[in-house]
């Protein structure tokens, strides 16, 4: 299918690119059609995220488009290679020989592996447990091949569409599927089914994220440079208009960013899609790798990082730290997680500001005593793990301190227990996992060091924006969660040794306090019967105020009434305008027809009795269309109480039906968008009119008021998931920033001399009271747009509150 588009702006090429492009009119495209959200087909149009984005590539390069949907994609891969295509949309898990193919600098998306199991079953996708397991998978997924590594006699059946994997899944005649998240949850949302979920396979190496990007022929350098800064080019609001109305609520989308970032750091984002994580390993509660999977302090941590970066993040699974920081040198990975900066690491990495900073504490057995000073004890001997980070901020402390490194804390516990050394030297939150794994149980805590191990996260000095991410999101979000997340590996509580210091501490307060408790005994007699006189005054006083509040709400009541009133007279003005236009035309034809059978008696001219019928029947006609133009505007202007669930391109419609006379008369167009043929909305269908009514003709009224010679309102009718969005836009010249936030509150008008001010006020009561929606408003190119958002389901019920589109 081919597909023209609007001239665009090449002013990022330079004259070879620009000169590519102007020989080129249209690019060949290979795109998968049914990967929802990013492509599908609608009513014979190829639609979705991907498409939209395409789409807008071609809009800036002034190029057509042909999308190549009928072949696999081996196929498309030769046709790249012969030149055939140009470029191809394919998941970078796919094979590429690196030698005849080159992938675009930004991905396009990313696909979440996922498990999809009945509800019933609780399993864990451990790739080397599941030899009993009987899987279905789609023809040509690459997860069947990861499987078959880790587990040669893994049973997997493979079946050609999502309908007979499902299927599958649901008659129990296989134990699980593997395919992508946004598949199976679409699938199963589509048809209804509720028996089986889709578990999505996150912070799991196994089962790493698909990436889609854009491929192109090794030769063709010119076209990758022109992709690729055409990419960078793409302007960030329309990107996030595109996600918001094509991704499903649930998926990640780089818009629902809840860390304070500037716009360049969440396109930047936006163009990463996902994020590659190292980890340093063996480290527990701070973190591990087990099975493949992050766990401990840290592994938390990088799980609220997706949800207020609303980006997935993936593991990059190493050994040790050294291979950790080797991988972020190479670009493996994008930043390591709980990291403590040393003097030995390249200079080429940057740390963040620590999310923790945990003391360094002496683990000893239970007959020692406890130090309050670790100087009174820095003679002794100790052990500490030979890959510990603080060993040369220790050793720079303390340069003449007897340390002795071993491999394993199993091994350094061993150590003290018989007696060999003193204590075993190592930060506070690891001795808490030692307790509360009963590995210590034998030991104490003996003494603190004047020392602190700062966690942090590392990025590479060149990646600015990431270090910039990442220090906003430590600083503004994950530190208000810290504590919340450290409880969970590290006990409140630990053995500790005593410290008889501490008795002769406790004596002196006691002392203290008991003296100033006697001080205070004498004041607060004093005080107490100055207490109850004021206690009488403010009484008297609660009793005045109870009395002035009750006539207040009164009042308050009373101007609501008032308010309300005078929206119902300004309606009804508004009705009677629209039936002196709808009138205009009927009046004026039965005029004509009663004119011309009162000039053909007055001349005298031969009139019929089929004449006289004629003429009848002519003006029944006219009159019956002003009947029934009264019946409408009645029925639509009525009182309504219950909540019903109704469809919004047809309350639209009579909306635009009761203007349409006024507007003509005033010469204005109206024009109305459907993205989908029928949206639904629940609550009160009637009341919902008038809120559309009165938007158009606020519309209207500002059109003319300024003397716009063309003027136009569209009005745009859309919906996700969850809510439908109705949006009326003018191009009246907007609304100025100044009176914006005021355009909702009651009795405000500007422009319109014969306004009551209450119009948008009673709407908003409508929306957000009585439908539990919201109405917005905003400029826009060359005037002002109105968005109604209201629930598609029962939410009005249940008291929750719409989301943004």
């Amino acid at each position: 299918m081919s597909l023209s588009l609007y001239a665009g702006n090449e002013a990022f090429l330079n004259k070879k690119e620009k000169a590519y492009i102007d020989e080129k009119d249209t690019l060949n495209v290979y795109v998968e059609p049914d990967v929802y959200f990013y492509t599908y087909t609608y009513d014979n149009y190829l639609n979705g995220y991907a498409i939209h984005y395409l789409r807008l590539l071609a809009r800036k390069l002034d190029v057509n488009l042909n999308f190549v949907t009928d072949i696999t994609r081996e196929e498309a891969k030769q046709k790249l290679s012969s030149g055939e295509l140009d470029v191809a949309l394919l998941p970078i898990f796919e094979s590429l020989d690196e030698n005849a193919f080159q992938l675009s600098q930004f991905p396009i998306g990313v696909l979440q592996p996922a498990l999809l199991i009945p509800k019933i079953y609780q399993i864990s996708p451990k790739l080397e447990s599941i030899e009993n397991l009987r899987i279905v998978m789609l023809r040509g997924d690459a997860f069947g091949a990861i499987i078959k590594e880790k587990n040669p006699d893994a049973q997997i059946e493979v079946v050609d569409t999502l309908d007979q994997a499902v299927s599958k899944v649901a008659h129990q005649e296989v134990d699980l599927a593997i395919g992508l998240h946004e598949l199976f949850q679409t699938h199963l949302e589509s048809k209804r089914i509720t028996s089986l979920q889709s578990i999505p396979l996150r912070n799991n190496a196994d089962f790493p994220t698909l990436k889609l990007s854009l491929a192109m022929a090794k030769e063709n350098i010119l076209l990758l440079s022109i992709i690729n800064k055409t990419m960078a080019a793409i302007d960030y609001k329309e990107l996030v208009f595109a996600r918001q109305r094509f991704f499903h609520s649930n998926a990640f989308r780089q818009t629902n960013i809840t860390a304070p970032l500037s716009e360049e750091e969440k396109f930047f984002l936006m163009g990463k899609q996902v994020l590659n994580v190292c980890v340093i390993p063996h480290s527990l509660p701070y973190g591990d790798i087990v099975d493949n999977r992050y766990e401990g302090i840290g592994a938390d941590i990088v799980t609220q990082l997706e949800k207020s970066l609303d980006t997935p993040i993936q593991l990059i699974p190493t050994h040790s730290r050294e291979e950790s920081l080797q991988k972020l040198l190479n670009k493996k990975c994008d930043f390591i997680s709980l990291d403590t900066p040393t003097k030995d690491v390249d200079e080429k990495i940057n740390f963040t500001s620590p999310l923790l900073r945990v003391p360094l504490v002496v683990l000893t057995t239970n007959d020692r005593l406890y130090r309050s000073d670790f100087k009174e004890i820095a003679d002794r001997s100790f052990v500490m793990m030979k890959e510990h980070p603080m060993i040369p901020s220790l050793l720079e402390a303390f340069p003449s301190l007897d340390v002795t490194f071993v491999d394993s804390e199993l091994e350094g516990l061993k150590l003290i227990e018989k007696g060999q050394y003193y204590g075993f030297i190592t930060s506070n939150f690891t001795v808490s996992h030692l307790f509360k794994t009963h590995i210590a149980n034998h030991l104490k805590v003996s003494a603190q060091l004047p020392l602190e191990m700062p966690l942090s996260f590392a990025v590479l000095s060149e990646n600015q924006l990431l270090y910039s991410i990442l220090e906003h999101t430590s600083l503004e979000v994950l530190q208000n969660s810290m504590d919340t997340l450290v409880k969970k590996w590290v006990p409140e509580h630990y053995p500790k040794g005593f410290d008889y210091l501490v008795i002769l501490q406790l004596a002196l307060l006691f002392i203290i306090f008991s003296a100033i408790a006697f001080a205070l005994y004498f004041e607060v007699t004093l005080k107490n019967s100055r207490l109850e006189e004021a206690t009488e005054s403010l009484d008297t006083l609660n009793h005045e105020l109870e009395s002035r509040i009750k006539q207040e709400v009164e009042i308050s009541r009373e101007k609501d009434m008032v308010m309300y009133r005078q929206s119902r007279f300004a309606s009804m003005g508004e009705m009677i305008g629209n039936i002196a236009h709808q009138w205009r035309q009927p009046l004026m034809e039965l005029s004509a027809l009663l004119m011309d059978l009162q000039a053909a008696i007055h001349f005298k001219a031969k009139v019929t009795e089929h004449d006289v019928v004629d003429t009848i029947i002519a003006s029944n006609r006219v009159i019956q269309f002003m009947s029934h133009t009264i019946d409408d505007f009645r029925n639509f202007f009525s009182p309504q109480k219950d909540l019903n669930a109704f469809c919004i391109n047809e309350v639209v419609a009579e909306a635009v039906n009761i203007m349409k006379a006024t507007l003509h008369h005033h010469r204005i167009t109206l024009e109305v968008i459907t993205h989908v043929p029928m949206a639904i909305a629940y609550g009160l269908k009637n009341e919902y009119a008038q809120v559309i009514i009165n938007l158009i003709s606020n519309a209207k009224d500002i059109l003319i008021a300024r003397g716009v010679e063309k003027g136009c309102i569209t009005i745009e009718i859309d919906e996700n998931t969850e809510y439908s969005k109705v949006s009326v836009i003018d191009n009246a010249g907007g609304i100025k920033n100044d009176d914006l936030p005021k355009i909702f509150e009651p009795f405000f008008t500007k422009e319109k001399s014969n306004g009551t001010g209450i119009g948008l006020f009673m709407s908003r009561m409508i929306i957000e009271n009585n439908m539990k929606g919201i109405i917005t408003a905003g400029n826009v190119e060359g005037g002002v747009v109105f968005c109604v958002t209201v629930p598609k389901a029962q939410k009005i019920e249940e008291g929750s509150d719409a989301k943004q589109l």
